[in-house]
């Protein structure tokens, strides 16, 4: 499947990004909630995660930082799971973040479902957009894109 996005201004707009992945559900689900596992996968080409943490129950804390390989940049994301409801969703809010000025960049809520479809499973991600930095429209305006990436990372990861 390919990633499916509608954005016209970014703040209180969801972005939808959808994948089959050949796994079991259960080893999906697992990805997303086991901090050695999120960190293969979270984040789109080019990045990589050598700090990755999630408390995977409502209340727990989500933190990552994101690495651009190219230039060795540095995105910290933080945020706070909401809903676990295993093998099937999880949903959680996040905020990316200046590390200089604690200000925030883009922050979102993430939903993502997991169906199982004969043996294999249907990831679907819906990302509803709070706040984006001005500075980071575009970037925000190319999160399908990113989103896409990073499930074609988890199905390699899975």
């Amino acid at each position: 499947m390919t990633a499916q996005a509608k954005i016209e201004t970014m703040v209180g707009k969801e972005v939808v990004v959808s994948r089959l992945i050949d796994a079991p559900r259960a080893r999906v689900f697992d990805a997303w909630i086991k901090p050695e596992k999120l960190a293969q996968w979270w984040g789109p080409d080019g990045f990589t995660n050598p700090r990755c943490e999630i408390d995977a129950r409502p209340g727990g804390k989500i933190y990552i930082e994101m690495i651009r390989s190219s230039d060795g940049k540095m995105f910290p994301l933080d945020g706070e799971v909401e809903i676990v409801e295993a093998p099937s969703r999880i949903v959680f809010r996040a905020r990316g973040y200046n590390p200089a000025n604690d200000r925030t960049t883009i922050e979102d809520r993430v939903s993502a479902t997991f169906e199982e479809r004969n043996g294999k499973t249907l990831v679907t991600v819906h990302l509803y957009v709070l706040d984006v930095a001005p500075a980071f429209t575009e970037a925000a305006n190319r999160m399908d894109i990113g989103w896409s990436q990073s499930l074609q990372r988890l199905e390699r990861n899975s």
